[in-house]
């Protein structure tokens, strides 16, 4: 008998406690995905695809291969219990078996509580995969009858608790616990939110509703073609606050990845307007939550006076609860002030960029927002691209539903040289924006990641479309007047040139030249060259 230590560090061992885990990255990701799996079987395609997507079927058929003999010599006189024929490998499931989880034991570090917690495989198939299980697999967040159990526990911050009220099959099911899975950790990374899940169970009869919070329930019900998810936002009393059904085929399926992280991102953009706009029918006190949305909000407004409110509320939500991440937006405002004013200085705390970034990275390293921040101020303060880049990476990586961290890793694949994948993330990041206030903004990185492909036509309909939703932003204008410039539209041209000296009287083209002029982005790819010329 083999075991595997499936929370904390990878670590294989056969019967004696002896180590048997292989040294290569890939034989234990392959491993874990075994060990996972019903009957711990795969089909040998389907390990292709999650450890070498980069690869043809040959090439990745001939590293499966060699990854098997790896694990075979390092599991030595246990070899046998690796099995595998033409179609399929497995571990024999008489002779392995998970550990049993010590999540509980008296003063466990953090990083035991994770799934594989060392496990790091650079492949976007494989890290897709990891993070949907270590949300699977995450200790479960308390029932609503152990919330209510407790006086100590009443509500100092806001409450959502999520319900799943149907189900049609399993992959139904399955569908569900990963959009709630999703959806809390992007809102975690938000606020400091008290959130719980609740599947199938209505709450203990004769207990009190929920207070300043809401309840976000998701059905799966039949359809002729499939399944539908039908996701609400209620009153504790039942009042309805938003709904909507999402239509799916005959099954939510993993492959249908994107789907589940547009449907999870609709919902948490519903769950913060509901808070922003429904605050007195919910009896919300002020609340770090309530400040952080309400700048957020403010924040893509992108005016001047839009822009130092928020900041205030930021400031304040950071006084109410110091989270880090307020810290990173509060960054981000001000790298926005400089985008469109080319100036913050008209916020009323003269802290710099960096100094917050820097400063929410030490707080938070694990933080979405807070490495994505990071990442874009890295790469405009005249850093390090590459570690901009990574940064970035690793922020979409613990929030697949924020359009800002996609946006800004658009950006770094962008400038890097890597053209297309920043055109895939930036389409990626204008799904997860839906009808958000931040979607003007991930149109204008659209534009970007369209004109470096030399898609310029694409380019000015995304940069017509951001100015179409807010007419006052600046950027896509910047953009505009070199697209038209190079497409040979006078008209058009003077058009825009008109609108940015509206606001910019002393613009020239020119100035798009200009080092300290901000289209840093623009001054990398070869559209510049119709300025220059």
């Amino acid at each position: 008998m083999i075991s595997l230590r499936i929370y904390g560090r990878f670590r294989l061992t056969g019967e004696n406690g002896e180590d048997l885990t292989p040294k290569s990255l890939k034989a234990r990701g392959l491993l874990a995905m075994l060990a996972l799996a019903p009957d711990h079987c795969r089909a040998r395609e389907w390990l292709q695809d999650k450890l070498w997507s980069d690869r043809d079927a040959k090439q990745g058929s001939e590293s499966l291969r060699q990854t098997l003999t790896i694990i075979r010599r390092a599991l030595g006189e246990y070899a046998h219990v690796l099995r595998s024929d033409r179609e399929k490998v497995s571990l024999d499931p008489r002779q392995f078996a998970i550990e049993p989880s010590q999540t509980n034991s008296f003063r466990r570090d953090e990083s035991d509580l994770e799934l594989f917690s060392d496990l790091s495989i650079r492949d976007r198939e494989f890290e897709h995969w990891i993070r949907n299980q270590r949300l699977s697999w995450a200790p479960s967040p308390r029932r609503i009858d152990d919330y209510y159990g407790s006086n100590s526990r009443r509500l100092t911050r806001l409450a959502i608790f999520f319900r799943q009220e149907g189900i049609v099959d399993d992959n139904s099911e399955n569908t569900i616990r990963t959009i709630f899975s999703l959806t809390t950790a992007s809102l975690l990374d938000f606020s400091d939110f008290q959130i719980f899940h609740e599947f199938g169970l209505m709450p203990i009869a004769g207990q009190p509703p929920p207070t300043h919070g809401i309840v976000v329930s998701i059905a799966a019900v039949s359809a002729f073609t499939g399944s539908l998810l039908y996701a609400a936002i209620r009153h504790s009393d039942g009042r309805i606050f938003w709904m909507k059904t999402f239509a799916g085929n005959s099954s939510f399926s993993a492959r249908e990845g994107e789907l589940i992280c547009t449907i999870g991102a609709e919902i948490l953009e519903a769950i913060l307007n509901v808070f922003r706009t429904r605050t007195e029918d919910l009896c919300i006190p002020d609340c770090a939550a309530i400040f952080a949305n309400r700048g957020r909000s403010l924040l893509f407004q992108i005016d001047r006076n839009s822009l130092a409110a928020a900041d205030r509320q930021l400031q304040l939500a950071y006084q109410f609860g110091p989270a880090p991440q307020y810290l990173a937006w509060r960054s981000f405002l001000r790298n926005l002030a400089n985008f469109q004013h080319r100036t913050s200085s008209f916020l009323d705390d003269p802290i710099d960029i960096e100094t917050l970034a820097r400063e929410a990275i030490h707080q938070a390293p694990g933080s979405a927002i807070a490495l994505s921040v990071g990442a874009h101020i890295e790469y405009l303060s005249g850093g390090s691209v590459r570690n901009s880049l990574l940064l970035a990476r690793r922020a979409v990586g613990f929030d697949p539903l924020n359009a800002i961290t996609h946006a800004i890793l658009s950006n770094a694949e962008l400038v890097t040289g890597n053209f297309v994948e920043s055109r895939r993330l930036a389409l990626v990041a204008l799904d997860l924006a839906g009808s958000g206030d931040h979607r003007s903004f991930v149109e204008f990185f659209c534009c970007m990641s369209a004109a470096a492909l030399g898609d310029y036509q694409v380019a000015i309909d995304h940069a017509e479309t951001a100015l179409f939703l807010r007419p006052s932003f600046r950027a896509p204008l910047r953009y505009l007047i070199a697209l038209y410039k190079h497409a040979g539209r006078p008209a058009d041209l003077q058009r825009v040139l008109t609108r940015l000296r509206a606001v910019e009287p002393d613009f020239h083209i020119g100035r798009l030249l200009d080092n300290n002029y901000p289209v840093t982005t623009l001054r990398r790819i070869r559209l510049i060259e119709a300025i220059s010329n």
